[in-house]
């Protein structure tokens, strides 16, 4: 009888240590899954979870998807493009990829693109063009580097153009160099683009090419300013917008897109055929910051180029 009971006593104990080993199992399994789904990247994956970690971290990390979660990860990718990194140099991440890049960079592949080449011998002159009417005052000074253009910001939202019955609000402006736009072939040393929205799916975007010549008063100002990498520089001083263009709005006409992904066709584009002037020191130094940031003019798959002559 006395043995029965130890030997019950034995069996009682084991079962009660299988069961804390099996509670310690799934502890730790979840513990390994907390530590695995931490987005923030820093933490490595043990070889039970790699798969379900790489998933999710791929894209945030940018590092390559193991051959199992590829396809996942390139998924989730192309449906957020936040998440996305494009280029201006040509490449992977290159114009000449973007549309492959992300579903909604799929306008980048599309007819009706920009910048182009205009051939001003082939453009046509139309009388019923309108001419711009500009109703800029002055902004405060909010310039971003967002790693693919300098721009500045503009803060009034009573800074409009009037383009025939419509108008149109001054958003921001923004520099590109090269020029975008080529003028019978020939790229200018900078261009700037003067952003401006009526609505989702109507914008007008005004492109003004410099020259080298006298010194540009905006750039002698803040060029010394301009965030060398991804930044931004404010100030509570104010700026006349007018003074950013050219006295003759000339300007040459098409529809088009944006330039940059994600390459939407919702831009009426107005190129002006006068130019602005900036010294060679200024655009050298203009130029180191902004690392050819031009996108390769694209075909004009038979559109029309317009031309306003202003009188």
């Amino acid at each position: 009888m006395t043995q029965k009971i130890r030997l019950i006593s034995i069996a009682i104990a084991l079962l009660s240590m299988v069961a804390c080993t099996n509670t310690n199992s799934s502890s730790e399994k979840a513990n390994e899954q907390e530590t695995c789904c931490d987005k923030d990247g820093k933490k490595e994956c043990n070889k039970g979870s790699k798969k379900d970690c790489d998933k999710e971290k791929a894209c945030d990390s940018k590092k390559s998807c193991d051959k199992d979660s590829k396809k996942d990860c390139e998924k989730s990718c192309k449906k957020d493009s936040k998440k996305v990194s494009w280029s201006h140099q040509s490449g992977e991440t290159g114009p000449e990829n973007w549309a492959k890049l992300c579903d909604s960079f799929s306008d980048c592949a599309g007819k009706v693109q920009s910048p182009i080449n205009i051939e001003s011998g082939n453009a046509t002159v139309t009388a019923s063009l309108p001419a711009l009417k500009f109703s800029y005052g002055t902004s405060k000074v909010n310039i971003v580097n967002n790693g693919h253009t300098v721009q500045f910001n503009i803060d009034n939202p009573n800074n409009n153009v009037m383009i025939g019955d419509k108008n149109y609000q001054l958003l921001q402006f923004h520099y590109h160099a090269l020029s975008e736009h080529t003028i019978n072939g020939k790229h200018f040393p900078l261009e700037v683009h003067f952003v401006h929205k009526h609505s989702d799916s109507d914008f007008a975007v005004i492109g003004v090419m410099f020259e080298e010549g006298k010194e540009n008063a905006l750039l002698k100002q803040y060029l010394k300013d301009f965030p060398k990498e991804k930044g931004t520089f404010g100030a509570d001083k104010t700026f006349g917008l007018l003074k950013q263009l050219p006295e003759n709005k000339s300007y040459y006409h098409y529809n088009g897109s944006l330039t940059t992904p994600p390459c939407s066709e919702v831009v009426n584009w107005y190129v002006l055929n006068h130019t602005l002037e900036a010294s060679k020191e200024q655009l050298a130094a203009f130029s180191k910051i902004l690392h050819n940031n031009y996108r390769p003019v694209m075909p004009l798959n038979g559109r029309k180029v317009e031309a306003y002559i202003q009188k």
